[in-house]
């Protein structure tokens, strides 16, 4: 569900994302569908990125450990934001994720897509920011 990065990755690996992340820089972790846990390297804020739906929260942490215990352990947080039970349907259809890969809705819901769990593909997360950014930009 979770996916914590052994090395930070700064801005430029957001792609057209880095305009809506605005000061969060720093890529800590993401999701099987491709969300990103960003902080902000000058004040530690946590936020997040979700990228199908188009939207960036900051969520009022500065200490990443404890947004991680109080907010990425929270069962309501998995199910309804990170949507864990979607994604074990999604895990069925499509097997288990490599490094760096995530699950995508082909074609993106955005473009016509029903987004069921048999629509899903593997993906590299940094090739899936890149085009679902630019995708996005020209909706």
């Amino acid at each position: 569900m979770y996916h914590y990065l052994d090395e930070i990755r700064g801005k430029e690996w957001l792609d057209g994302w880095a305009s809506i992340a605005g000061d969060f820089d720093q890529v800590k972790a993401y999701t099987d569908l491709g969300d990103l846990f960003l902080v902000n390297s000058k004040t530690n804020e946590v936020g997040i990125l979700l990228v199908m739906a188009n939207k960036f929260h900051q969520m009022g942490f500065t200490d990443w450990e404890e947004f991680k215990q109080t907010v990425m352990n929270n069962p309501n947080f998995q199910e309804r934001v990170v949507q864990k039970s979607f994604i074990a349907r999604v895990k069925e259809h499509c097997g288990q994720l490599g490094e760096y890969e995530v699950y995508i809705p082909t074609p993106y819901p955005c473009l016509g897509g029903s987004g069921e769990p048999e629509t899903h593909k593997k993906g590299n997360l940094w090739v899936y920011l890149a085009i679902s950014s630019q995708t996005f930009a020209q909706i």
